[in-house]
């Protein structure tokens, strides 16, 4: 009788163990580059994973680039300065966190991509 009871115990627990997870994937791309934000929402808590690939000419030709990105729903930004793109012509942040979720599906985000004296702008939309 004690193993009856104690099966839907453990069930009970490993249910409220879980993790709360939410994805939400923003996409968005113009002439020379190409941005994906995964907005990742465990247990409270925000992560940011954003990967930036170059789709123009000449790759090699870009040294460093600098980037801005900006919730137009909410005063939520963030960027760096003098990064470099790997040898496939891609970036990815994985570190940007948050404590507090704050993001929805109904926001969009402006990206503004610097290298060599140029500069790009487009939207991150829900996808």
């Amino acid at each position: 009788m004690k193993k009856f009871f104690m099966i839907p115990a453990l069930m009970l627990l490993l249910v409220a163990c879980q993790e709360e997870k939410d994805e939400l994937l923003f996409k968005g791309s113009d002439k020379n580059w190409t941005a994906e934000l995964e907005v990742i929402v465990i247990n409270g808590s925000e992560k940011n994973l954003l990967e930036i690939s170059y789709i123009g000419n000449d790759k090699d030709s870009i040294d460093s680039f600098n980037y801005f990105v900006e919730n137009l729903n909410r005063e939520t930004t963030f960027g760096a300065e003098n990064v470099n793109l790997e040898k496939d012509g891609s970036y990815r942040n994985n570190d940007l966190s948050s404590n507090s979720p704050s993001t929805t599906l109904e926001d969009t985000f402006n990206i503004t991509i610097n290298w060599n004296n140029h500069s790009e702008s487009f939207q991150l939309k829900e996808k």
